[in-house]
């Protein structure tokens, strides 16, 4: 699944004019629409925010969401060796 993340950066590092209320309001509207625009990852979604909710803390939180991207890193690799596999038999036929 392709995703597109919009990001606005400010042309200048030194710009006293971010709003860190705003960029979390922009970075949920656009959570909300792709959950709206990818069904299959509300569910994901859900998943994620019990696990946060349960979290307590900032750092429990970014530990919670390192081993949720590691996990999923971890699908990936084996999806990869999986292909790599399948392409390999295909070669050699």
């Amino acid at each position: 699944m392709a995703l597109k993340l919009n990001l606005d950066i400010a042309a200048k590092s030194d710009d006293r004019s971010w709003d860190p209320d705003q960029a979390l309001a922009d970075a949920l509207a656009e959570r909300a629409k792709f959950l709206q625009d990818s069904p299959k990852a509300k569910s994901y979604q859900a998943q994620i925010d019990r696990l946060l909710d349960k979290a307590g803390n900032s750092n429990n939180r970014m530990a919670v969401l390192a081993m949720l991207m590691e996990g999923k890193l971890i699908e990936l690799s084996q999806q990869l060796k999986n292909l790599n596999a399948i392409l390999i038999d295909l070669a050699e036929e």
